[in-house]
């Protein structure tokens, strides 16, 4: 299995990013140094490592936040939940429908069936909310899912994109309930909501900055392209 791990701080908080799985999936924990309130966004599987993480940092993790329900992004999910009972299940609504469709997406890639933990908290509902001292917005970002989103750390100049944006790429519309034409507005907003100093850690490769985006970024250039 890849697996992979790095971290960096910055103010007040600290990011420590795993990579697991053969999808390859970016699992991050978010950490507030002045609380030690934590957040795992993406629990994409090998728990314990991440547990062993969670310990490591003295972290109390109050939140699994899911950019959205592919199971790259959830395959560790039940499993973390057993491990963290208090911590808060938080994706979007409009994402029930790719949580329903595990099992079929289990089987198309031929892997053992996951499940998604029982929503907890509807990021439609509570778009913005804290982790410790951190301020975490959500942007409703659909397109690669109906009910894809990104957690945007405004004050920390983070923003977590899931498979929405990728360094010199953005995200699949092929599967179910995607929309290439919802993934350009979405990238549409981004680019008008985060400044170009913004840290993007996406679901899957290397981090960028929306600087870099811009200028590289062929799906980010091309303002017509549907």
């Amino acid at each position: 299995m890849l697996h992979f791990k790095d971290s960096f701080e910055t103010g007040d908080i600290r990011v420590v990013r795993h990579c697991i799985g053969s999808f390859g999936v970016n699992t991050y924990l978010i950490v507030c140094r002045k609380t030690k309130k934590a957040a795992v966004v993406d629990p994409g599987g090998e728990v314990p490592a991440l547990t062993e993480a969670i310990r490591a940092e003295g972290a109390e993790v109050t939140h699994m936040l899911f950019t959205h329900a592919h199971i790259d992004h959830i395959y560790g999910a039940e499993a973390l939940k057993a491990a963290l009972p208090d911590a808060r299940v938080a994706y979007h609504a409009r994402e029930q429908i790719v949580v329903d469709s595990t099992p079929d997406m289990c089987r198309m890639f031929g892997v053992p069936l996951c499940r998604m933990p029982a929503q907890e908290m509807d990021l439609e509902k509570e778009p913005e909310f804290s982790i410790g001292a951190l301020q975490v917005r959500t942007l409703l970002t659909p397109g690669h899912t109906p009910g894809s989103v990104c957690f945007y750390l405004a004050e920390h100049k983070i923003c977590l994109t899931g498979d929405l944006l990728f360094k010199g790429s953005v995200g699949r519309t092929d599967f179910e309930g995607g929309s290439g034409t919802d993934l350009r507005a979405s990238l549409d907003r981004i680019l008008e909501v985060l400044p170009d100093d913004t840290k993007i850690l996406p679901g899957h490769g290397k981090y960028t900055t929306m600087a870099e985006e811009k200028k590289g970024n062929f799906y980010l250039r091309v303002d017509r392209w549907r």
